[in-house]
């Protein structure tokens, strides 16, 4: 999972070089030396400045390598994270899925017991109906016989 990352804020950006003139008036204020613009004092202030630039520079390219080398870092500390959360996740479905399926089963077993018992009383009445039939059935045919042989013995 590659992402390009974004570009840090942290560049050099140069700052306003102040007057040379007031800061030749600051330096007469405040230690009482008079320095001209073409002074070699601005030189060393000049070369300082320099190599402040530079240190900050490097000092700046240090904090960005941290801060991406840190991007880095906590990206594949995230996806380890989403990993686990994941298992964690799939185990708990499984979890789930187990419950319900265990009561699913005591639902269907407790509905087929129902079910047999539906059936059972059902065969029973159907029984005692068939019989009745046949008895029924029995009971004209002997009254048929019955009247069948009084004819018989009559003529």
């Amino acid at each position: 999972m590659s992402r390009a990352q974004p570009e840090l804020p942290l560049k050099v950006v140069p700052p306003k070089r102040p007057d040379a003139r007031a800061l030749a008036a600051k330096v007469f204020e405040r230690h009482g030396i008079r320095i001209g613009e073409d002074d070699p004092a601005f030189a060393l202030v000049t070369l300082n400045e320099l190599i402040l630039r530079k240190l900050m520079g490097e000092l700046l390219e240090q904090v960005d390598q941290h801060i991406k080398a840190g991007l880095v870092e906590f990206t594949l500390t995230m996806q380890r994270v989403e990993g686990r959360a994941a298992k964690v996740l799939a185990q708990q479905v499984r979890d789930s899925a187990g419950a319900w399926q265990g009561t699913l089963r005591e639902e269907i077993s407790a509905a087929r017991i129902g079910i047999e018992q539906l059936v059972e009383e059902i065969r029973r009445t159907y029984r005692i109906a068939s019989l009745t039939r046949w008895c029924a059935l029995g009971a004209v045919l002997a009254v048929l016989v019955f009247a069948c042989g009084f004819w018989a013995g009559r003529l």
